[in-house]
C-alpha cells in the first residue's frame, strides 16, 4: 500500500515547539514510520518554506518529503497560508500513484480532496484541531478563525471517504460541528515511543543547566491556547518556601510574535525570574531527557484534540496535571496517571500541584500506572489500526466486489495472481470464474504425465485450482455452466477446453481438436447468460478479464474476453482488461512484494507448470520458461478506488 501524507502548513521535519510545529508534527512522523515498519509506504507533501529546500528529501529515518511551491518560499504565519491552498494543489500534481491520500489539518484536505477525487483514490482526513465555533468566546489574544477554515472543515468532513479522529472528543466535534457522517468516522488514538520516553533511572539527578531538581515542566508552542500563563500564575501561588522551579519548553509562532515577551513580563511581575527557565523547542531525544527528570508535567491547554505530550509524560513515569478539556480527558486517566483540573483558575491549579508534590507515594503510583498504560499504546498498534482504516476507506468506494473471469486453471494466477492477492489484502472481495478445467493442456513431464488426456486430469486440476485460489485469499469461485454460474432453468453443463496451437513464438491460435462442447464452439449467448447469473449472484461491482487478444491469442482467452464484456455490458458494470504492458494501462500496479505469495499459488498447479527454486521463474508443461508476473495494468474505467 502506498499512502500520500499531505501536510501543507507544516513539515514533519520541523522541531516540535517551534513556530507552528507541535503535537501534529510528532504524530504524523511517528505514524508514518510505524506504517513503514508494517509494509505501508508513506510519502509526505508539504509547503516549501525555504528556497534551499530540494524538491524531494529523505529524512534520517528514511521518510520521503516532497516540497511543493505555494506562496513565498519562507516561513509564514499559519493564518496566512490558506491564501495559497489553490497554488499548493496546482503544484502538487496528480496523486494516482498512491492507494490512499491522507490529509492532515483542514488546509491539506481542501487542497488534496479534488486531486484524490480526480484520481479515483480514497481520501482520508485527520483534523488534529477544529476551528472554534463562530459563536464561542475566543480566548483573549487568539485570532478569529477565517471563514475559509470554517467552510473548509465542513468540506473535508462531508466529502472525505473516511475521517480518522485522534480522540472521541474530536470525533464528536467533527460529527456535531462539521456535519460528518458518523459511519465514516473512526477513532485511532495516538501512540507513544516507549523506548525514547521512559522513566529516569533510579537515583538519577540530572537537570537542565541552572535548574534545581524537582522542577515542573510545561512544553508546547507559546500561544494563549496552550495557557502557559496559567502554569506561571499557579507557580506564583505556591508557598515560596517550597516553590519548585518551572521549565518552559517552546517558542511562539509568527501569529503570536509578542506572546513570548508577554510571558517573560508576567514572570518578572510575579517575582519568578529565578524560578522560571525558558528553553527553545528541543529535538526529540533532548526533550525526552528533560521530561523524564521532571516531577510533574503541566498541560493547561484550553483545548486539545488529544494532548500527546501528556501520554509521553506517562511513558516517562511523570504524573500529569492537565486541564479537563477535550482529548486530555482521554490522554490522562484522572487520579491514576495524573489529575484533571476542571477550570483554568490559577488557584485550582496551585492546589492540584501542591497536593501531588506533598504526596510522593501517590506520585510513585501514578508513575507506575502511567508507564504500564503507555506500554499498551505502541505506535505499531496505532499503525495497524490506521492500515485497517485505510482498507476500509478503499473498500467503501463504488467498487467493492471484483470478478475475475478466466479460461483455465492457472490463468487466474499467471495473469492476475498478484493483483488478486493485493486486492484481497486491501479489503476487497475478489471472486474467480473459470470456464474450463484445461483438459486439452499438456502435463509437466514426470510422475503426473500419465494423467494427460484422462478424466482424472480434470479432477486433479480442480484440486490444484482450489489450492491456488486459497493461497491468493480467494473465497468465492465457480465454474462457468455450473450453479451459481448457470442461467436460470438450465441444467448444469461443463464447457470444455478448446485447445490451441502455437502460430509463432508467444502467439497462439485455435487448435483443430476442439469438441462441440468446447468453449469456443458453444453458444456465446448461453455463455454470457451463465456469466450474468454468476455476476448477479456475487453482486459484482467490476468485471476483469483478458484484453481483446486474450493476452497471447489463446481462443478460450479471446472467448472469455467476449463473454466478460458482454455480461458486464448487460449488467451495466465497468469492465477492465488485464495487460502486462505499462504503456497501455490506464492504471498500473507494481506488486513485486506479492511475488512469494504468487509463487506459492503457482506451486499448486503442478500438472501445468514448475516453479523454479529461485521462486521468480516458471517453466510451463510445453517447456517454455518465463518470469512470474507481478506488475500488471488495467485498461478501462470505473476502478479508481482499487
Amino acid at each position: 500500500m502506498r499512502v500520500a501524507f499531505i501536510s501543507l502548513h507544516t513539515s514533519p521535519a520541523e522541531r516540535a515547539g517551534t513556530a507552528d510545529a507541535g503535537g501534529m508534527n510528532v504524530l504524523i512522523r511517528a505514524l508514518a514510520g510505524a506504517l513503514r515498519s508494517i509494509g505501508v509506504d508513506v510519502e509526505f507533501f508539504t509547503r516549501r518554506s525555504s528556497p534551499d529546500q530540494a524538491d524531494t528529501v529523505t529524512l534520517d529515518d528514511g521518510l520521503v518529503v516532497h516540497h511543493v511551491t505555494a506562496g513565498p518560499a519562507r516561513p509564514l504565519p499559519k493564518s496566512d497560508i490558506d491564501a495559497f491552498i489553490d497554488e499548493f494543489r496546482d503544484n502538487l500534481g496528480p496523486l494516482d500513484a498512491f492507494d490512499v491520500v491522507h490529509s492532515h489539518h483542514w488546509m491539506s484536505g481542501v487542497a488534496a480532496l479534488p486531486l484524490a477525487r480526480a484520481a479515483g483514490i480514497p481520501h482520508v482526513m485527520t483534523f488534529h484541531s477544529v476551528a472554534a465555533h463562530p459563536n464561542s468566546s475566543l480566548r483573549e489574544g487568539e485570532p478569529a478563525e477565517s471563514p475559509a477554515r470554517l467552510e473548509g472543515e465542513i468540506v473535508c468532513a462531508t466529502q472525505s471517504d473516511l475521517i480518522i479522529a485522534v480522540s472521541r472528543h474530536e470525533a464528536a466535534v467533527v460529527i456535531g460541528r462539521c456535519q460528518a457522517d458518523p459511519e465514516r468516522v473512526v477513532v485511532v488514538r495516538p501512540g507513544v515511543d516507549t523506548e525514547l520516553f521512559h522513566p529516569a533511572a533510579p537515583g538519577s539527578s540530572w537537570t537542565p543547566d541552572g535548574v534545581a531538581a524537582g522542577y515542573l515542566l510545561f512544553a508546547a508552542r507559546l500561544q494563549p491556547l496552550k495557557a502557559p500563563d496559567v502554569a506561571i500564575e499557579a507557580l506564583a501561588l505556591l508557598p515560596e518556601a517550597h516553590r519548585p522551579e518551572l521549565v518552559v519548553v517552546g517558542q511562539s509562532s509568527a501569529d503570536f510574535a509578542d506572546y513570548e515577551s508577554q510571558l517573560h513580563r508576567l514572570v518578572a511581575e510575579r517575582g519568578l525570574t529565578e524560578k522560571v527557565t525558558f528553553l527553545p523547542g528541543q529535538d526529540r531525544e533532548s526533550f525526552a531527557r528533560i521530561l523524564r527528570h521532571a516531577s510533574l508535567m503541566l498541560v493547561p491547554s484550553h483545548s486539545e484534540t488529544f494532548g500527546l505530550v501528556a501520554l509521553e509524560a506517562s511513558a516517562s513515569g511523570v504524573p500529569v496535571v492537565a486541564a479537563a478539556a477535550g482529548g486530555l480527558t482521554e490522554a490522562v486517566c484522572n487520579t491514576h496517571t495524573g489529575v484533571l483540573v476542571p477550570s483554568h483558575e490559577p488557584a485550582a491549579w496551585a492546589k492540584a500541584i501542591s497536593s501531588l508534590l506533598a504526596d510522593p507515594e501517590l506520585r510513585a503510583q501514578m508513575s507506575r500506572t502511567g508507564r504500564s498504560r503507555s506500554l499498551r499504546m505502541s505506535w505499531t498498534h496505532v499503525a495497524e489500526q490506521t492500515r485497517a482504516a485505510y482498507r476500509r476507506a478503499i473498500a467503501s468506494g463504488p467498487v467493492r466486489r471484483i470478478a475475475f473471469l478466466h479460461a483455465h486453471p492457472d490463468d487466474e494466477t499467471l495473469a492476475s495472481g498478484a493483483l488478486i492477492a493485493h486486492l484481497v489484502d486491501q479489503g476487497f472481495e475478489a471472486s474467480v470464474l473459470t470456464a474450463t478445467r484445461g483438459e486439452m493442456g499438456g502435463v509437466v513431464p514426470g510422475p503426473l504425465s500419465p494423467l494427460e488426456g484422462t478424466p482424472e486430469l480434470q479432477e486433479r486440476r480442480e484440486a490444484e485450482l482450489a489450492g491456488a485460489l486459497a493461497a491468493l485469499g480467494v473465497r468465492s469461485h465457480a465454474y462457468l455452466g455450473m450453479p451459481p454460474a448457470r442461467a436460470k432453468g438450465g441444467d448444469p453443463r461443463r464447457y470444455l477446453d478448446s485447445g490451441m496451437e502455437w502460430i509463432s513464438e508467444g502467439v497462439a491460435g485455435p487448435g483443430d481438436r476442439a469438441s462441440e462442447r468446447s468453449l469456443t464452439l458453444s453458444d456465446l449467448a448461453e455463455e454470457t447468460d451463465d456469466a450474468v447469473a454468476w455476476l448477479s449472484h456475487i453482486g459484482a461491482d467490476l468485471v476483469v478479464s483478458y484484453d481483446d487478444d486474450g493476452g497471447y491469442g489463446h481462443p478460450d482467452h479471446v472467448r472469455m474476453n467476449e463473454v466478460a464484456k458482454a455480461a458486464a455490458a448487460r449488467l451495466g458494470l465497468p469492465f477492465a482488461a488485464l495487460t502486462p504492458h505499462r504503456d497501455k494501462a490506464d492504471r498500473w500496479f507494481a506488486l513485486e512484494p506479492y511475488l512469494p505469495q504468487v509463487a506459492g499459488a503457482l506451486r499448486h498447479h503442478r500438472t501445468q507448470l514448475t516453479v523454479h527454486d529461485d521462486g521468480a521463474t516458471i517453466t510451463h508443461s510445453g517447456g517454455q520458461s518465463e518470469p512470474i508476473l507481478t506488475s500488471v495494468g488495467l485498461i478501462g474505467t470505473g476502478f479508481g478506488h482499487l
